[in-house]
C-alpha cells in the first residue's frame, strides 16, 4: 500500500448519512497519530516491552535492504540497536496519513532526525519513514515500516557528508548510498526530465 498523495488533504463534505463514519475516521487518524507518536519515544527509552507490540504479528521492517519479519525477529533487532547506541534522540518532524473511509489499514509518511552516541562518536540522521498501518481488534499498529536516510554521519564530519550520493557514513563501516530522495519516483522523474533539459 502507498500513500496517496493526492488525498491527503481532500475535505469530502459531511452530511447526516456519513458523519459517523466521518467521525470515526478522525478517531483513527488520531490513534495513528499517537501510535506514530510513542514509537520513537519507546526506542529512545530502549523499552522493549511496549515498543514490539506497536507491530502487528506478521509485520515487517525495511532497513539498509534488510527485512525483519515478525515480532520475534524485531525483538532481535531493536534489542540489537538499544545495545549498539549509548544514547538516542529521535525527533519526529511532519507524518501524513492516507486513510479511507470505514479502512482499516492505511498509509503514511514521516520525516525526522535522530541524534545518536555509538562508542565515544555522536552521530546525526534525517530519516524517512514509509509506513503501512492495520487495525487490530480496535487498535491501530504497524504492518511496515520502511526506514531510509537522507543522510547518517558523525557530527564531526556532517559538512562533507553531505555532498554526494553516499551520505551514510556510519564510524567503521564503508560509506553507502543514501535512498532519500535518490529511490523516490518523483524524484527520478524530475531528475529524467531536468536530464533531457540540460544543455548540451
Amino acid at each position: 500500500m502507498m500513500l496517496d498523495i493526492g488525498n491527503v488533504n481532500v475535505s469530502p463534505r459531511v452530511d447526516a448519512e456519513s458523519e459517523r463514519q466521518h467521525l470515526q475516521r478522525m478517531v483513527d487518524l488520531e490513534a495513528i497519530r499517537q501510535l506514530v507518536a510513542i514509537y520513537p519515544i519507546l526506542v529512545d527509552s530502549n523499552d522493549l516491552e511496549h515498543l514490539v507490540p506497536l507491530f502487528t504479528e506478521d509485520a515487517t521492517f525495511h532497513r539498509a535492504g534488510h527485512v525483519h519479519s515478525g515480532r520475534e525477529e524485531l525483538h532481535q533487532f531493536f534489542a540489537q540497536i538499544m545495545r549498539m547506541y549509548s544514547l538516542k534522540v529521535h525527533t519526529g518532524h511532519q507524518h501524513v496519513v492516507d486513510l479511507a473511509l470505514g479502512a482499516t489499514v492505511a498509509a503514511g509518511v514521516q520525516m525526522g532526525h535522530g541524534e545518536l552516541q555509538l562508542a565515544d562518536q555522536r552521530v546525526v540522521a534525517a530519516y524517512r519513514y514509509d509506513d503501512e498501518y492495520r487495525c487490530v481488534e480496535g487498535r491501530w499498529l504497524f504492518a511496515r515500516r520502511q526506514l531510509r536516510y537522507q543522510y547518517f554521519s558523525t557530527h564531526d564530519q556532517l559538512g562533507q557528508s553531505l555532498a554526494g550520493r553516499q551520505r551514510v557514513r556510519l564510524p567503521g563501516a564503508e560509506p553507502r548510498d543514501a535512498e532519500v530522495p535518490e529511490e523516490l519516483p518523483s524524484y527520478q522523474a524530475w531528475l529524467a526530465v531536468d536530464v533531457e533539459r540540460a544543455p548540451l
